[in-house]
């Protein structure tokens, strides 16, 4: 269970510094870019939905190496490779949970983990993005507050 916790929690932190860096300089660029606003909106959408599938794909690399430690496995009729792990993060990390691939073992722990991390990670995204559309800096929205 150390095992799990303690890989779950570097997933978790290691995404939250990837995401703190793209939303700090997005942020900033928003703040100063010159480009037609419905283009600074589709690329702040990009760049948060890549943001989002990296992290994915840190969880996936954790699912990877937890398997690999004994952690526990995937239960699913099809053998598991790389993409039924990465497709597993990805659904797990929207939330959506579609059930069609079950973590066994400590593994579920890290499930939990990357849920919430997801939850709470694409609701600042979409406060970012809301931000963008709205044509306000993270800054003129903390002093309106």
């Amino acid at each position: 269970m150390i095992g799990a916790i303690t890989l779950g929690l570097a997933a978790l932190l290691l995404c939250g510094a990837i995401h703190y860096l793209v939303m700090h300089t997005l942020n900033a660029w928003l703040s100063t870019s010159r480009l037609a606003h419905a283009l600074q909106v589709q690329l702040t959408l990009l760049t948060l939905s890549g943001a989002h599938l990296l992290e994915a794909g840190v969880y996936a690399i954790a699912f990877w190496g937890g398997e690999r430690l004994g952690l526990g496995g995937f239960i699913q009729e099809d053998p598991i490779n790389a993409m039924s792990t990465y497709y597993f993060s990805l659904v797990n990390f929207t939330s959506l949970g579609l059930g069609d691939i079950h973590p066994s073992g400590h593994l579920r722990f890290i499930a939990g983990l990357e849920s919430l991390s997801g939850f709470l990670l694409i609701s600042c995204s979409a406060a970012l993005l809301f931000l963008a559309a709205t044509n306000t800096t993270a800054k003129e929205a903390s002093h309106a507050a």
